[in-house]
């Protein structure tokens, strides 16, 4: 009884959400706006996908190091110069807009945004009570992914209207909120060491990197990734391709919708029930949603796998992060937050690229239904591989 009433909304963890939720919804307005900007540019779609790539490939070699720097660093400190960092990043936008020079800074971009991720999820993942890990770790998934879905629909929905340009300058006007955030956020780090001090002088460099107790998870958020970057990239010009042109961004809509409802109460049965419960009916929702969006002629279908696909979106990676988080022992929550990171890097980048070069063959619809194999995929790992993690989950408990 007394574990459920451990206080979960905490300014720090308000503060945390808000601050997250905008840096995700600009972010994400960028990572869509960029193809829609470049694709006036060039008519390759290769070449939007390999923006995706180059920032995701950036984002992914930082990551090797992000874990162990944020184990020496003040957090709030890094917090908030990794902000600053990333709004120049914005701001380089204005000086040159050829396509080398936008790839460049989006492998700036991929630095940035690989600290600010990292620092926010093992911030949270900090803050969060043990007894209601699930909960607070799904509503704090809802901030990112909330910010990643209604990031692509403004995108969208602005540009159809108005200048790349004055997008930029409203995202610089969004994460100048966040970083304001950041001045109220405390650094975790203190506490953290004082529940194993000894860790850190002790346990060798690589230990931060990678810990193999949570590669089944990585896996699995990875080919997840794999099909969101299809929807991220690739959406705006679908709408093209079926003569509904911005309405296309109502995908999002229904997607959102979706995702709100389904966490708000998916978080409370992990906690419960476990996560087999979830992933399985997820992965199936978000196979369906995809191939339902690759035949979709009418603005109704696009509405109906919006939704499945978000039930996917909803459950998926935030349940499989605590999920991991619950394979390893406190002190190593950033090397599992890391870890789940950097796969979630190497599939919107393998994704972006592999799918873009799809698209030019195939069409975007047909592109789409191909990339519900990933949900597959998902599915298939998790049933056979998710049986050997649940005895270690088990021991884990009784030795508890």
């Amino acid at each position: 009884m007394g574990r459920v009433k451990v206080k979960l909304w905490t300014n720090q963890y308000v503060i945390i959400i808000l601050l997250s939720l905008v840096m995700f919804a600009s972010f994400y307005m960028i990572t869509a706006g960029f193809p829609l900007f470049v694709s006036t540019i060039s008519d390759n779609p290769a070449i939007a996908g390999i923006m995706t790539t180059t920032l995701m490939l950036a984002s992914l070699i930082t990551r090797f190091f992000a874990s162990v720097i944020i184990q020496k660093v003040n957090m709030k400190l890094l917090l908030i110069i990794s902000l600053v960092y990333f709004l120049g990043t914005i701001a380089l936008t204005f000086v040159n807009q050829s396509i080398g020079f936008l790839i460049f800074i989006r492998a700036l971009q991929g630095i940035g945004f690989s600290m600010l991720t990292m620092l926010v999820f093992t911030i949270s993942s900090n803050i969060v009570p043990k007894s209601r890990l699930g909960e607070g770790i799904v509503f704090f998934a809802m901030s990112t992914s909330v910010g990643t879905t209604i990031g692509p629909l403004i995108a969208i929905s602005y540009l159809a209207n108005f200048s790349f340009q004055s997008m930029m300058v409203l995202t610089l006007g969004l994460m100048s909120f966040s970083l304001l955030c950041s001045f109220f956020t405390k650094n975790t780090k203190v506490e953290k060491e004082k529940e194993s001090p000894q860790t850190n002088n002790d346990e060798p460099f690589y230990k931060y990197m990678f810990d193999r107790r949570v590669l089944l998870p990585c896996i699995l958020v990875a080919f997840n990734y794999m099909a969101i970057a299809g929807t991220v990239n690739f959406i705006g010009a679908f709408g093209k391709e079926i003569n509904v042109g911005g309405s296309i961004s109502q995908f999002f809509i229904a997607q959102g919708i979706a995702m709100v409802a389904v966490r708000s109460f998916s978080g409370k049965i992990f906690d419960k029930f476990g996560h087999r419960i979830l992933i399985i009916p997820a992965a199936i929702s978000g196979t369906i949603g995809l191939v339902l969006l690759g035949f979709s002629t009418t603005m109704w279908m696009v509405w109906v796998s919006g939704a499945l696909f978000g039930i996917a979106f909803a459950i998926i990676h935030p349940i499989i992060q605590a999920w991991a988080l619950t394979l390893v022992p406190p002190e190593k929550k950033a090397t599992a937050n890391s870890m789940l990171l950097i796969f979630i890097d190497f599939g919107l980048a393998v994704g972006s690229v592999g799918l873009g070069f799809l698209a030019n063959i195939v069409g975007y619809g047909t592109t789409f239904s191909y990339s519900a194999a990933f949900m597959i995929i998902i599915l298939l790992l998790y049933l056979i591989g998710s049986k050997k993690t649940v005895n270690l989950e088990a021991n884990k408990e009784t030795s508890t």
